[in-house]
């Protein structure tokens, strides 16, 4: 058994709570809904500790998976607030529209912030775009809302204000 100083628990807890509130305001301002309304944890203590949280987000236009990853190193103390994040979007659009505009459109906005990988559909899944990004996050800085506004805007058309 590994031994798991008291205060690695209180980080991953305030990391995660703060989280937590990022990613309701985010399901309230575009209409999801968090399923089971908590995130999957996931604390693996070897070889070195760190901490999963998965959040899955629907709405009309789809699905938005969102995974955290935390690391913890020894030095808890010296722990930063950021941590890892993947999104993957997979979202139902207007088969008419011109989805490589769109593409290009996301890649332009978010060059240089995020790592974007786009999947390709299965054969015959017409009107339906998925999209991976990866990128660190600062819980209560806003990116993780900003990243979601702007692919789910511009994929459906519904662009919210800032």
């Amino acid at each position: 058994m590994y031994a798991v100083k008291p205060d690695v628990f209180q980080v991953v807890s305030d990391c995660a709570h703060r989280f937590q509130e990022d990613i309701e305001q985010v399901a309230g301002r575009h209409s999801l809904t968090i399923e089971r309304g908590f995130p999957a944890l996931e604390l693996q203590v070897h070889p070195q500790f760190q901490a999963l949280l998965e959040y899955t987000l629907w709405g009309e236009s789809g699905l938005v998976a969102i995974h955290g990853k935390l690391n913890v190193r020894d030095d808890v103390e010296a722990q930063t607030d950021s941590f890892s994040i993947m999104m993957k979007f997979s979202l139902s659009h207007d088969p008419t529209l011109d989805m490589e505009a769109k593409k290009q459109r996301i890649e332009e906005i978010l060059y240089g912030e995020v790592d974007l990988f786009w999947n390709i559909p299965p054969a015959g899944h017409i009107g339906h775009v998925e999209l991976t990004i990866r990128f660190m996050y600062q819980p209560g800085s806003g990116r993780l809302g900003e990243y979601v506004r702007s692919v789910l805007g511009i994929v459906t058309g519904k662009m919210l204000a800032a």
